[in-house]
């Protein structure tokens, strides 16, 4: 008998989580101030990344069944010198979390004694998609609160760089797995990532296309790079894409720099478009590029269905995209 198929939004993408797993490892292997914190943190481990069990199991901290509680265990270590990891499972748990999160974590480094030096921590969370209470995409509040780093890698090369990256960076930085991006669109593999090697630069955006005689840029994120990717496969036109990777700091120089080359600018967001990510670039690059025309895309401010078959009318789809791409390519003619 056949084995049974493995539900999808849990398995489609262990490459990328498999890289975060690697730069953790490589990481704690040069420091042993980096602790592992989480509900069911050995298991989660041995499932992402059983040599970091393995090899460091004095550091694997598993923590009860309180989010708030993991956060400001997170606190009291780094005050003694611990830069802690904190696994908060999936994105809708940030919720619980939200007291120790922006009331005590990102305060940390404004508020500590002169002198002290600045405390860096790590949170972890999953995107999922699977039914009303693991669909939240929290990035734009969390980029409102003052202390906190948010990134949102789109490849394995991406999650292995900007998770060195945030450990290297002091503030706190939520760095978010997305886990509906797919394995087989990926052309990367985390083993391409030289070990110590490589960092993603803090707040750098990546751009994916660059052309010339651009007339349009297209900026987005996370899972919609592979969902923008696929709509550009029928677009034979000169595009600009940018993929923000880190929603705060975000690169005001790269997306200011294409939208005055193209002065058409198409975000396209997986969050809810509703005082997203996209209202903050579109209102800023209106305020400081001249004549720029602007469109957004995102998501529907609601609840995420259990039905599989409901979530296209809640993100922008790629024939979507691609008919908002021909009709401003249209407009600039």
């Amino acid at each position: 008998m056949a084995d049974k198929p493995k539900f999808d939004p849990w398995y489609r993408n262990g490459l990328l989580r498999n890289a975060i797993g690697q730069a953790l490892h490589e990481e704690m292997t040069a420091d042993p101030a980096i602790h592992l914190f989480g509900e069911g943190c050995d298991r989660k481990v041995h499932y992402d990344a059983p040599q970091i069990e393995r090899d460091f199991p004095d550091r694997v901290h598993t923590m009860p069944i309180c989010e708030d509680a993991s956060n400001g265990f997170a606190l009291g270590t780094a005050l003694l010198g611990v830069k802690p990891v904190v696994d908060i499972i999936t994105s809708d748990f940030i919720y619980r979390a939200m007291d120790s999160l922006a009331n005590s974590l990102a305060k940390l480094n404004f508020v500590q004694a002169k002198g002290e030096p600045p405390k860096t921590v790590l949170i972890r969370a999953e995107f999922l998609t699977a039914g009303p209470t693991t669909s939240a995409r929290p990035e734009a509040m969390l980029a409102h609160v003052p202390g906190l780093h948010v990134a949102i890698p789109s490849t394995p090369r991406d999650a292995y760089g900007m998770t060195r990256t945030a450990l290297h960076t002091p503030g706190v930085t939520v760095l978010f797995e997305d886990r509906m991006i797919a394995d087989a669109l990926l052309k990367e593999r985390p083993e391409d990532c030289e070990p110590l090697d490589e960092v993603v630069p803090f707040g750098q955006a990546a751009l994916r296309r660059n052309h010339p005689e651009a007339r349009l840029i297209i900026i987005t994120y996370g899972l919609m790079r592979q969902v923008v990717e696929e709509a550009l496969k029928g677009v034979d036109a000169p595009l600009d894409l940018i993929d923000l990777r880190w929603i705060y700091p975000l690169d005001w120089w790269a997306l200011e720099t294409s939208a005055r080359k193209t002065r058409r600018v198409l975000i396209v967001e997986p969050g809810i478009q509703y005082g997203g990510v996209g209202a903050e670039i579109a209102a800023h690059l209106a305020e400081s590029v001249s004549g720029v025309m602007i469109r957004r895309m995102g998501g529907r401010r609601g609840t995420l269905p259990a039905a599989m078959t409901l979530h296209t009318q809640f993100m922008p789809q790629s024939s979507q995209i691609a008919e908002a791409v021909q009709s401003m390519l249209v407009e600039v003619r």
